[in-house]
């Protein structure tokens, strides 16, 4: 593989066994979180209190997240659903802890494994908004609490988000650094994966470009399901999962099979095997 290949798919083999270790760990944690609270605390006796309540509520809801994160342990590649564990956390410790910052963590992870499964790749100046405004919102709740909680804890939660951001700022210029030295331009080539034809690289060419699986097949005279199962195929291959996650890896890069380019592409015509049969 060329050193434009170098970057890994998002959704490598080692990244899947990283989120099955992660939900692991998460569901460790919170099975001797939620066996804890019931052996520490007289749970059950008086329901009808209100810290009870809260305490039974945030069990309940400890036994949701283990089930989910059982879901991603064994579909890894479903990792999105952290994203709404995070949420249902950060919702509840921000309403029932003003002085509590672990909420506002969680809604910068839940809005990070959004970013990362490719969720924000469309409509995103809609979505950033509409983040912002549910944080403000969640944020301006604790008013409740009084006055002088809401100014503290709104202190502590603008800090933390700028210590935060200025992080990711660094890390992220790091990053894209030594990207652009190790990587004179971004280009995918297909003809680097065996089993892939320079039919697949034009189908992924029209997935970038946001056309439907309707639309390909329809082109390409075959059915929707055949077009579905071999894109399928591909994103495995290509060790991406699926469709989002091909679009969050590779939507900026330009698409080549071997020495035919991404013009010649979307012009060739194709055989069945999906090897071409003329160049336009």
């Amino acid at each position: 593989m060329s050193n434009n290949q170098k970057k890994k798919p998002v959704f490598s083999k080692l990244n899947l066994l990283c989120f099955r270790l992660f939900a692991i760990i998460a569901i460790s944690i919170l099975i001797i979180t939620t066996i804890c609270n019931i052996l520490y605390n007289d749970l059950y006796n008086d329901l009808l209190s209100s810290s009870n309540f809260v305490l039974f509520f945030f069990n309940a809801q400890n036994l949701l997240a283990i089930i989910l994160l059982f879901v991603v342990v064994i579909f890894p590649h479903k990792i999105g659903i952290c994203s709404v564990i995070s949420f249902l956390y950060s919702i509840t410790i921000i309403f029932t802890e003003p002085s509590n910052v672990m909420g506002l963590f969680m809604f910068i992870l839940g809005v990070s494994s959004c970013y990362a499964r490719g969720y924000y790749n469309t409509h995103r100046k809609l979505k950033n908004i509409i983040t912002i405004i549910c944080f403000v919102f969640l944020n301006l709740t604790q008013i409740r609490f009084g006055s002088k909680i809401f100014v503290e804890s709104l202190i502590q939660t603008i800090g933390f988000t700028f210590v935060f951001l200025l992080c990711v700022f660094f890390i992220k210029a790091a990053i894209w650094n030594d990207f652009q030295v190790n990587s004179s331009s971004k280009i995918l080539n297909i003809n680097h994966y065996k089993k892939l034809t320079p039919r697949d690289a034009r189908w992924l060419i029209e997935i970038q470009q946001k056309v439907k699986y309707d639309t390909i097949a329809l082109n390409e005279k075959m059915s929707v399901g055949s077009v579905k199962n071999r894109l399928s195929f591909v994103y495995s291959v290509l060790e991406v999962a699926d469709k989002q996650g091909f679009l969050t890896e590779y939507s900026q890069f330009e698409i080549h099979y071997d020495d035919i380019t991404t013009e010649m592409l979307k012009k060739a015509k194709f055989k069945q095997d999906g090897s071409i049969a003329e160049r336009n």
